[in-house]
């Protein structure tokens, strides 16, 4: 009887690998979340904070200060602040 040899060739052995992969991004898949929305320059930003001017019945918004993974955000969009928005680092206001 021959003895067993790590240089043969084993079948499926690809298979093993590739689902065994699949299983630790399976299990890791919160760690790896939020590794990429801190990574990427595109993502959700939550309103810490605004400025207004008071007209009466109508409030100008003067800016929004947003927190998101690459830290405050300080934005103006005109008359609006929504609560959670996506904002592209890439393009600088």
């Amino acid at each position: 009887m021959k003895t067993y040899s790590p240089g043969k060739f084993r079948p499926l052995s690809w298979l093993s690998l590739l689902l065994r992969g699949i299983a630790y991004v399976l299990r890791h898949w919160l760690v790896i979340l939020i590794a990429v929305l801190v990574i990427s320059p595109v993502g959700p930003h939550l309103l810490v904070w605004y400025t207004y001017k008071d007209y009466g019945a109508y409030k100008d918004m003067n800016d929004c200060v947003y927190l998101g993974g690459r830290g405050l955000v300080k934005r103006h969009d005109g008359d609006n602040c929504p609560v959670i928005v996506i904002i592209d680092r890439r393009i600088e206001r």
